[in-house]
C-alpha cells in the first residue's frame, strides 16, 4: 500500500489530537469535581485538582445511586434483549421478503427513525395508563421496545441483505425450514450486527432521561432521573453529581470496549455490501 503524504499524516494527527482533547477535556473536569470538596469546587480552579483527594464521594454516590443503577439495569437489559429478538425477526422478514408491502413497509420504518420520539410522548403515556402499566418496571420496558424495536429491526435488516441467499438455499435444500435456517445459519453470520445493535439500544435506554422521568416513580427510578436529583434542592453538590455521572458513565464504556470491533463490523457491514 502507498504510504501517506507527511503533510496529510500531520492534518490527520492534528485533528485527532484536538477532537480527543476537545472530547476528553469535560471527562478530565468531572474526574478533578469529583475528587473535590463543595468548598474547593467554589473556587472555580476547574482543571486544577484540589488540596487532597476526596474519595469518598465515589463511596457515597454509589450509595446514593446503587438502587437507580439496579433499575436502569434490569430495564436497559430487558428491552435491548426483546428488541434484538423481535427486532431481528422483523428486520429479517423485511430484508428477505419480495413483496412490495414489505418494501414499502422497510422504508417508512427507517423515515420514521429520523421523527424525534416527543411526538408520541403523550399518546404513550396514555396508551400506558389505561392499561395499567404506568409507573411499573414492565411499563418503562414496554414503552422503550416500542421507541427502539424499529430501530432494531433496520439495523438487522440492513445487516441481512449483505448475507449472500445462496447461503439460506443452500439449507433449504438440505432440508431445514426457514426458522432453522435464520436460527443455524443467519444469526451465526450475524453476530457484529447483534452486538452493534444491542449496544446502541442499550445506551439509548440507559440514557434516556424523558421517558423515565414521565413514567417513573421512586420505586423505578432510573440512573438519569437519579442523577439529577443528587445534586440537591438547597446545596449544589457537584462532587457528589459528579462521581456519579462518571460511575454511570463506565457501564456503556466497558460494553463499548468489550464489543468494539464487532460494534465497527456490523455498522460497516451493509456499506460494503456487494
Amino acid at each position: 500500500m502507498k504510504r501517506p503524504e507527511p503533510m496529510l499524516y500531520l492534518i490527520a494527527a492534528a485533528t485527532v489530537a484536538v477532537l480527543s482533547f476537545a472530547y476528553l477535556l469535560p471527562i478530565y473536569v468531572m474526574l478533578m469535581t469529583a475528587l473535590k470538596t463543595p468548598a474547593e469546587i467554589t473556587q472555580r480552579t476547574y482543571l486544577l485538582p484540589g488540596a487532597s483527594a476526596q474519595l469518598e464521594n465515589f463511596a457515597t454516590a454509589w450509595r446514593l445511586i446503587r438502587p437507580a443503577m439496579a433499575n436502569s439495569a434490569f430495564i436497559a437489559l430487558a428491552v435491548t434483549g426483546a428488541a434484538l429478538l423481535f427486532g431481528s425477526m422483523g428486520g429479517y422478514f423485511l430484508s428477505r421478503s419480495r413483496s412490495l408491502i414489505a418494501r414499502a413497509l422497510f422504508l417508512l420504518i427507517g423515515i420514521a427513525l429520523y421523527l424525534p420520539y416527543q411526538v408520541i410522548l403523550i399518546p404513550l403515556v396514555q396508551v400506558m395508563a389505561r392499561t395499567g402499566l404506568a409507573l411499573t418496571h414492565a411499563g418503562l420496558i414496554l414503552s422503550y421496545l416500542v421507541l427502539n424495536m424499529p430501530l432494531a429491526s433496520v439495523l438487522m435488516g440492513t445487516f441481512f441483505l449483505s448475507i449472500p441467499r445462496e447461503l439460506e438455499e443452500a439449507a433449504a435444500l438440505d432440508g431445514a425450514s426457514r426458522l432453522q435456517t435464520f436460527a443455524r445459519v443467519v444469526v451465526p453470520l450475524s453476530l457484529p450486527a447483534y452486538a452493534s445493535t444491542a449496544l446502541i439500544v442499550f445506551t439509548q435506554v440507559w440514557n434516556e432521561f424523558l421517558l423515565a422521568l414521565t413514567l417513573a416513580t421512586p420505586r423505578t427510578t432510573t440512573i438519569q432521573i437519579k442523577l439529577a436529583e443528587i445534586k440537591g434542592s438547597y446545596v449544589a453538590l457537584y462532587n457528589l453529581q459528579m462521581a456519579a455521572a462518571l460511575i454511570t458513565a463506565l457501564v456503556p464504556l466497558v460494553l463499548f470496549l468489550l464489543t468494539g470491533r464487532l460494534f465497527v463490523r456490523g455498522l460497516l457491514a451493509g456499506a460494503l455490501r456487494g
